[in-house]
């Protein structure tokens, strides 16, 4: 009776010991926190096809720089309990139609902040009656009317808008010397006169839908430089010196790395174990202010070069990775099935390949990078270039996104940066910290003030991002040219990954940062990495790894406590059995 309560004893505190450790398993979230308090928004858009397009992701990234509390509606679905909770409603006008006759009732009812963006505004109600449209016109310049800040633009045609006393002009477009209202407002309603938002309108729009959501962000301009494109052959030496530029000048910076390279025409790869002078430069780099992130696994999908294949999209296809490399992918649509269930079936597929590809890879390069002791904080595709499933399945393993983003599956060339730190609804929780000024084109003389002067664009924004890369083959020159430019821009603040929110994670490692400075890396010892090559625990903060190991020990105690009760039960038995046969 004793040994079976026993028995049942160690049975509970089994999974007590396996619920605590699932409960701290789960204690780190990949998703990025966000305020209980932003702003709920519906977003009301015509487009020509009624689904989301890459403009409405545009205007996504956009407004997710101040909520991630976003609802995407056309404008055929759009019902009055729609917008019965929202904050903030927009309308998107991407295409010219005639809206249904409801809009007009539906936005006549919302009483608080409305912003119409494009085409269609005449049908929003006698709201927009302020709104008097007549021909197109012609610019080349847009102005900031606050601080009066303005920058070439490519030609554009605007919405010609009559001017009434009580519209207050935000943003000015400018052309032949003659200027026109552009983004206006009037009490809490806010229109813009372009169907277009991308290049630099997306910049003029970033700073005023500060005013629309009431944002009083701080100013200065967050900043970063990547070295990109760290693979096991780069030069130790140059990678040398040039961390020794940013330790002098106390800047944090960011390390893209890939951990494998491998030859296409013979297929060997190496490793970082195999160049430990390299391996040796970056682990000085992680020790002062170098912050890895993952840049693929070996940036290449085809029989391309690592460094300049296009690891997770299949760019001769132009499409989402959804066979093997030497395979040829099938692209069909719903006409080449006789059925329903044979499309859905087909399309099941393809996204079964690309999830297992994208976990694998993904699972892979933290592994490669955590077995050599680098520590990675964020993920950036290889050329930016991912589909959009790619995002979600990605947003299991990182709350942080580093870069530019690919807008859609149509193409892949059709992506954009953010004008600031957002959390686009197509990210799924993770925040994208956007690169913004370009690189240092080997061929290009002009490289560097071509990215001063887009530098220079980004400075409209309050919190305008100032972002960029560099190659370290390029010399240490080039990048003493480039580090020097950057320290001239009033305002800039270097960003260090290891004192934001980040968020690694993949089944046998998690790896946090916040803002307290204080990093978190967990391994599970038991599994494959406990073979890995050159494994050892970082020192940092680990506490969740060494509570596990606590109640891993305890538990074992508790199974060799209870086999010695076991042997001393059958001892006893055995004496008591034996004192009874001899007497």
């Amino acid at each position: 009776m004793i040994v079976t309560m026993y028995g049942l004893t160690f049975k509970y505190a089994v999974l007590t010991l396996l619920f605590l450790l699932l409960s701290f398993a789960d204690e780190i979230s990949v998703h990025a926190d966000l305020p209980d308090s932003a702003p709920r928004v519906v977003i009301v858009y015509s487009s020509e096809t009624g689904e989301v397009t890459e403009n409405v992701k545009l205007l996504d990234m956009l407004i997710g720089h101040f909520t991630a509390d976003m609802t995407f509606i056309h404008t055929s679905k759009l019902e009055e309990s729609d917008i019965r909770n929202a904050d903030v409603l927009f309308y998107y006008g991407e295409v010219v139609e005639v809206l249904p006759a409801k809009m007009e009732r539906i936005f006549e009812s919302f009483s608080k902040t409305k912003v119409a963006l494009g085409y269609n505004v005449e049908y929003l109600g006698e709201d927009y009656d302020f709104i008097q449209i007549g021909d197109n016109v012609l610019i080349n310049e847009l102005l900031l009317v606050e601080g009066n800040k303005k920058n070439e633009l490519g030609d554009r045609l605007i919405f010609q808008m009559k001017e009434e006393e009580e519209t207050e002009v935000l943003v000015k477009g400018v052309g032949n010397g003659v200027e026109y209202p552009l983004f206006v407002k009037k009490n809490e309603l806010y229109y813009h006169a372009s169907h277009q938002i991308d290049s630099l309108f997306s910049i003029y729009l970033g700073e005023v839908f500060h005013e629309v959501f009431q944002a009083d962000h701080p100013e200065g301009h967050p900043a970063y430089l990547r070295l990109e494109d760290i693979h096991p052959l780069t030069d130790h030496t140059i990678l040398k010196e040039i961390a020794d530029i940013f330790i002098e000048k106390e800047i944090p910076y960011i390390i893209s790395v890939i951990p494998i390279y491998r030859n296409p025409e013979t297929g060997d790869e190496y490793h970082f174990g195999d160049f430990p002078k390299l391996l040796e430069v970056l682990k000085y780099m992680q020790e002062n202010g170098g912050r890895v992130i993952l840049h693929g696994y070996t940036h290449q999908y085809k029989a391309d070069e690592t460094g300049e294949g296009f690891e997770f999209w299949d760019v001769d296809a132009n499409m989402p990775i959804t066979v093997p490399p030497d395979q040829t992918p099938e692209k069909k649509q719903r006409s080449d099935f006789q059925t329903e269930e044979e499309y859905l079936a087909f399309l099941a597929k393809q996204k079964a390949f690309e999830v297992d590809y994208i976990k694998t890879k993904v699972t892979k390069g933290i592994q490669d990078l955590v077995s050599y002791g680098l520590i990675p904080y964020a993920f950036e595709a290889p050329h930016y270039t991912m589909s959009q499933s790619g995002y979600e399945i990605l947003s299991e393993h990182f709350s942080t996104y580093i870069g530019q983003l690919q807008l859609g599956d149509r193409d892949w060339q059709i992506m954009a940066p953010a004008p600031y730190a957002t959390n686009p609804t197509f990210l799924h929780g993770m925040k994208l910290l956007p690169e913004t000024i370009g690189y240092v084109e080997p061929d290009n003389p002009h490289a560097i003030d071509e990215m001063m002067k887009r530098a220079e664009e980004m400075t409209v924004v309050r919190d305008g991002y100032i972002a960029g890369f560099y190659h370290p083959y390029l010399g240490v020159e080039k990048f003493k040219e480039l580090i020097g430019r950057m320290e001239q821009i009033p305002n800039l603040q270097w960003i260090d990954l290891q004192h934001t929110s980040n968020v690694v994670k993949v089944d046998n490692i998690s790896v946090a940062a916040d803002e307290e400075e204080e990093l978190s890396v967990n391994v599970e010892y038991f599994g494959l990495l406990k073979s890995a090559p050159e494994f050892y625990q970082p020192k940092v903060k680990s506490t969740a790894t060494n509570t596990m190991w606590v109640f891993a020990f305890s538990a074992g105690g508790m199974v060799l406590l209870f086999v010695l009760y076991a042997v001393v039960i059958v001892i006893r038995r055995k004496r008591t059995e034996k004192g009874k046969f001899y007497g």
